[in-house]
């Protein structure tokens, strides 16, 4: 590239870079959606007797890949009146820890005649986004660097909550529960910053179904599938797209307190994200995971804990990962 007045060409080229990636690379909740990926397990299929349970969770997320609309990995360019276009390539790193508390109360209520129910989680999150930016054009690094910082960042907090109610059917080898679930806007948020704990100003309402069947080898399959609406977020003007989430696991028991199996989930965004500085593309996530999970049941049935780990794949318009989730059940009552 010759340049006949190097100074002023780099100043170009860095304000140009700077209008290029002062814009986060998705929408106003950068990709982000309210789902406990992978979450539900053998439980699926584990007859809910009415009382409290309590639930612990702890989550690890690790993804060192964003994928772009096509599925590739993102990359972004600067195009620079009388130099041309310069490829700027984007390594991201994401880890996130979330401790979830939840609590299920199933009553002896007979609706339809099935059982009342109700649950709630409050997610508290860690979580550490590394943007790191670099170009062949070695003068222009401190300026990406700087860039790269901005989008850049570490927070931990309290989530967003959600509350559900729920009518759960139960038969010998069936369950069948359909529900509705609210999503509060309790996080921390703040518009333009690089990491956030909540993913925004909006409220979520999600009708929910959860279905699972048991044969008499013990072998289990069950899902949860959700349907997510969200409203505009206030601090951006962004509504985000409408999406599917579901969970699925089945399992094998080993014995009266083992099960191994594999556990799964998918998530399909059905709608686009709307609003100013919304891609044409309008934003719309998927993704899917799956990986082994085995659980430990205590003799006494009053509690369970479970391990498993997810790899991501078929992503698009968010972080590619691993999930791994370590979960203690108990009877509260």
């Amino acid at each position: 590239m010759t340049v006949s007045n190097p100074v002023r060409r780099l100043a170009v080229l860095a304000s140009a870079l700077t209008a290029a990636f002062t814009a986060p690379a998705f929408a106003a909740e950068n990709g982000q959606v309210r789902a406990l990926l992978g979450a539900p397990s053998y439980e699926l299929a584990t007859p809910q007797f009415p009382g409290v349970y309590g639930q612990l969770w702890y989550q690890h997320y690790s993804a060192d890949k964003v994928k772009d609309n096509n599925g590739d990995d993102v990359s972004q360019s600067a195009t620079v009146p009388g130099v041309g276009v310069v490829p700027v390539k984007v390594d991201t790193k994401v880890r996130a820890d979330v401790i979830v508390p939840r609590v299920t109360w199933i009553t002896e209520q007979l609706v339809a005649d099935g059982r009342l129910g109700f649950s709630a989680s409050l997610p508290l999150v860690k979580q550490r986004t590394t943007v790191g930016l670099s170009s062949p054009v070695a003068a222009l690094q401190p300026t990406l660097n700087a860039l790269a910082a901005t989008r850049s960042g570490e927070e931990s907090g309290i989530a967003d909550m959600e509350v559900a109610g729920f009518v759960d059917w139960q038969q010998e080898a069936s369950r069948l529960a359909g529900g509705l679930a609210v999503v509060a806007p309790t996080g921390d948020y703040e518009a333009g910053r690089a990491v956030n704990i909540g993913t925004g100003k909006y409220w979520t309402l999600r009708p929910l179904l959860v279905a699972s069947h048991v044969w008499e080898n013990g072998f289990q399959i069950g899902t949860r599938t959700t349907y997510s609406v969200n409203s505009t977020n206030r601090d951006t003007g962004v509504k985000s797209g409408q999406y599917l989430h579901a969970d699925w696991a089945a399992v094998y028991p080993l014995g009266d307190l083992w099960r191994i199996g594999v556990q799964g989930y998918a998530l399909v965004q059905t709608t686009k994200d709307k609003g100013a500085n919304v891609a044409a593309d309008g934003n719309k996530v998927q993704t899917y995971g799956a990986g082994p999970t085995v659980a430990y049941l205590s003799e006494s049935g009053t509690w369970a804990i479970d391990f498993k780990v997810m790899q991501e794949f078929a992503v698009r318009n968010r972080p590619e990962g691993t999930v791994g989730w370590l979960r203690l059940n108990f009877r509260v009552d």
